[in-house]
């Protein structure tokens, strides 16, 4: 964003503030008054957010060697299949959040339109040429890799409505109207649409969850939140009563309200879980010594039950940290969403702090027993390049808006209030 210059002789008035600088000049960020040189950009980067990032992530790499070292789900024929997969997935995530940082995040305002495309597309693309995986057609193989679009959309989704739900140019003031509410829940349908046809449920209640959360921040007026939730009520309601939700999906919801119900039957997944992680006690068996994740008692421990491994390897005390470094991202997803000076970027790092919280929710409360079992991945530490790239995109974004939010002076204008 370019600012604006006005004349030390002379004071004008933007935001009701009045301000007053040199005659004329654009420049392409802020500069001190007395042509001093501008501060280096890195010196803005949160290096809080990052450090935590990486400490997570590379204790899930870790997590990942230790539950699948023994047990090499798939039948892989090397033991260390998945550590290197993931150990690439993380390189190439710390590239991205490198590289997005060369960008500036408000071009996200003006090709929000091209994005939501992209997005349709790659999710249909899933459809036609995806194979299914445990009754989801959610991946496309590429030969060399796998890839996940409805990951990568859950990202795009976020930049897409930030985009929508911000200020537009010409708005004195950011005002979330009936447009722009009818346009990002329109955006938000056709996702939520294209997903449920895989299907992925869980996923499509992530999509929900975080557009309800943004739509909040956006400041919109809250009959709009009570509107989308008696239609999405009255939907699912009429997605049973046509029997579009499957009766293995009721299942999971049954096995919540009655978790000790056919612990061989449908309840298996639960009961296996919860009792790896009750097994691991306050301090747990050591890593690579879990009995239930070494013995393949709990299914897909290296991904949607990768906690249940935490739980059982490194018990109640390592389990702490873990949900606290989360929590922490999160929070500092939230902070940074306070602290930028625009609308976009606010929406952009509350959107993603969304995400996370949603599936850090979702995931560990259904690992222990307060959820109903969903195919949700914990992030940063389930098993999944699609995953770790998608949310490391989200990340880069979040530092973005946090490295080049308005440090304004009192004499400086910023160039895009008077479009």
């Amino acid at each position: 964003m370019k600012y604006l210059n006005q004349g030390t002789d002379n004071n004008y008035k933007s935001n009701n503030k009045y301000i007053s600088g040199p005659h004329n000049y654009f420049f392409n960020g802020p500069i001190d008054f007395h042509d001093e040189k501008p501060k280096r950009r890195i010196f803005y980067f949160d290096f809080a957010l990052l450090a935590a990032v990486l400490l997570i992530s590379c204790f899930g790499v870790l997590i990942i060697f230790s539950a699948t070292k023994v047990s090499m789900p798939n039948n892989v024929a090397d033991p260390m299949f998945y550590l290197k997969k993931q150990g690439y997935a993380l390189a190439a995530g710390l590239v991205m959040l490198v590289g997005f940082q060369f960008l500036n995040y408000r071009f996200l305002s003006r090709l929000w339109w091209a994005l939501f495309i992209l997005t349709a597309a790659f999710l249909g693309l899933a459809l036609i040429f995806g194979y299914e995986v445990h009754g989801s057609k959610s991946w496309i193989d590429l030969k060399f890799t796998t890839v996940q679009p409805s990951e990568f959309a859950k990202v795009l989704v976020v930049f897409i409505n930030a985009a929508v739900l911000s200020k537009w140019p010409r708005e004195n003031a950011n005002a979330v109207g009936f447009k722009k509410v009818a346009i990002s829940l329109g955006v938000l349908l056709i996702c939520i649409g294209l997903v449920i046809l895989e299907p992925d449920y869980g996923t499509a209640l992530v999509f929900f969850i975080t557009y309800l959360g943004m739509l909040f921040v956006s400041g919109a007026n809250f009959m709009y939140f009570f509107t989308i939730l008696a239609v999405a009520a009255g939907g699912i309601f009429g997605a049973v009563k046509l029997e579009i939700i499957k009766q293995y999906q009721l299942d999971r919801i049954l096995v919540f309200l009655k978790p000790d119900i056919e612990k061989q039957g449908i309840g298996y997944n639960l009961f296996q879980s919860k009792l790896a992680v009750g097994s691991g006690g306050l301090w747990g068996k050591g890593l690579f010594l879990g009995k239930h994740t070494n013995l393949n008692y709990v299914p897909e421990h290296h991904t949607d039950f990768i906690f249940s491994v935490i739980g059982e390897e490194i018990g109640f005390f390592g389990s702490v940290p873990v949900i606290l470094l989360l929590g922490f991202i999160i929070w500092r997803c939230f902070f940074i969403a306070q602290r930028a000076k625009n609308s976009l970027g606010s929406l952009i790092a509350s959107g993603i702090g969304f995400i996370i919280l949603a599936q850090v929710l979702i995931n560990i409360g259904m690992t222990i027993g307060i959820m109903p079992v969903i195919g949700i991945p914990l992030p940063f530490l389930s098993y999944g390049g699609s995953n770790l790239l998608a949310i490391f995109i989200g990340i880069a974004a979040v530092e973005n808006v946090y490295l080049r939010r308005e440090l304004r002076k009192d004499y400086e204008i910023a160039y895009d209030d008077f479009e």
